[in-house]
């Protein structure tokens, strides 16, 4: 790095810099007089799954230095003269002494960072591999080194939490969606997805044996927020270290879920909450971590996918599922959460059980309708009230009347043993269909659109 950069203050300790880079020219220097040109090659790496395309990872690092055994000692820059003078610096300056050598991190995780396996690390192995040789680059130098200066001085660390979303996906061109309290809906990062992965929240297909798993598109997105903590070693952890509350994101992101089923249907469900560092920031002890619930159920045929469109009506429904006078509201969460439990059944029988439940408790006490003894009557009334003139079904009441009788006998058969089947079956449209999933497709999509529209109005009164 020239001399006008350093006084610019593009770097923060100069002698450092300095006494760094010499010691990596000596290093370099050794290695070529001794072990002529690097090897590069694929190595197996089951500490992480790298991506290697849009759905394939592998638990390879492709490219990677082959470092000669000497180099993997953890003492071996020690043998070299221009260390003592690394050490006098390190041990001179108030915040790099207590940043190497001892136990570093935040205060709830802690790590040995030795120093001279950390410059082997975070600036000889990256030198080599930039310049492809043992010789001394000065960009490669100066990038590696301006990586390790603002890891060693750094006074936070970042950590993200994830929870992995299973059956989802938005369309193109939306990359991300904000929501309340730094949440965003995104897709994962490669570090991300790795964790997903390994803590078994991301579905995977193994694809040529063990090293080597697909990921679906439909399982590399999650909800996220990212905070930060100060970093801190031994020598000045508290007294009383405390950890982050756990399970922050579960309910955000059974909210998120309730909200996504609602407005555009599918099968999406949150998975594990995970923590791990961002991708590229300096390790400072972090590592990732996971709360290994129980896996809830998807469709793989039905994923949720979230246009542009819908984008601003999910963060409508997730702003109001969050509403004093909608979590009071027992009927609304008995429904909320037979529709989750009917959107990630598989059996399409199953799902018309739970669907029809919804659509009673919705409408069999439903103020303002005419107090008809029949159930039946009673739900396909308030269906036709609330939605006659919906423009998103645009279905004119007989049709709506039609459908949920239909769902109404269907269900009952099910329930009585009889073969739903054997019914003559159609769709909203009136279009006659012989798949009874596509009636339940049908009743969900009106019973989706019934909830939004009661959501808003309990808000309101």
């Amino acid at each position: 790095m020239a001399a006008g950069d350093v006084a610019r203050g593009r770097v923060r300790r100069p002698q450092l810099h300095a006494v760094v880079g010499q010691l990596m020219a000596a290093v370099l220097g050794d290695l070529a007089a001794g072990d002529g040109v690097p090897v590069f090659a694929a190595v197996p790496d089951f500490g992480e799954w790298h991506r290697h395309g849009q759905g394939s990872f592998v638990a390879i690092r492709r490219g990677a230095w082959q470092m000669p055994g000497r180099v993997t000692d953890y003492r071996f820059l020690d043998t070299f003269a221009e260390i003592g003078a690394v050490r006098a610096v390190v041990a001179a300056d108030e915040v790099l002494r207590s940043r190497v050598d001892c136990l570093v991190g935040v205060e709830f995780a802690l790590t040995h960072r030795q120093l001279g396996w950390t410059l082997v690390k975070h600036v000889l192995e990256p030198m080599v591999a930039a310049v492809g040789g043992y010789r001394f680059g000065q960009e490669a130098f100066d990038a590696a080194y301006s990586r390790l200066e603002d890891g060693l001085l750094a006074t936070r660390a970042r950590l993200v939490e994830v929870v992995p979303l299973n059956a989802f996906t938005p369309t193109a061109g939306i990359e991300a969606v904000t929501l309340p309290d730094g949440l965003v809906l995104q897709a994962m990062s490669d570090r991300q997805v790795s964790a997903a992965i390994g803590y078994l929240a991301a579905p995977i297909a193994f694809a040529g044996g063990p090293s080597s798993v697909t990921v679906s598109r439909f399982h590399q997105c999650a909800l996220t927020r990212c905070t930060s903590y100060p970093v801190c070693s031994a020598m000045d952890v508290p007294a009383q270290p405390t950890t982050p509350e756990a399970g922050t994101l579960v309910e955000p992101a059974s909210r998120l879920v309730a909200a996504l089923r609602l407005v555009c249907g599918g099968s999406v469900t949150a998975t594990r909450a995970i923590r791990c560092p961002p991708d590229d920031d300096f390790p400072q002890g972090l590592g990732p971590t996971a709360s290994l619930s129980a896996l809830p159920t998807f469709d793989e045929d039905r994923p949720t996918i979230l246009g542009r469109e819908q984008v601003e009506a999910a963060r409508e429904v997730y702003d109001l599922l969050a509403h004093p006078a909608v979590r009071e509201d027992r009927g609304l969460q008995t429904t909320l959460r037979r529709l989750v439990l009917a959107g990630a059944d598989r059996v399409p029988t199953d799902r018309l059980i739970d669907l029809i439940v919804c659509a009673e408790v919705l409408f069999i006490k439903l103020p303002g309708l005419p107090a008809d003894p029949r159930k039946q009557d009673k739900l396909v009334d308030g269906a036709t009230t609330l939605l006659a003139d919906d423009p998103v079904l645009q279905a004119p009441p007989e049709r709506l009347d039609a459908l949920l009788r239909l769902g109404y006998r269907l269900r009952n058969d099910e329930m009585h043993g009889n073969d739903p089947s054997r019914q003559e079956l159609h769709t909203l449209t009136g279009q006659p269909t012989d798949r009874l999933s596509a009636v339940v497709d049908d009743i969900e999509r009106v019973l989706r659109r019934t909830l939004v529209q009661l959501l808003s109005g309990v808000v309101e009164q």
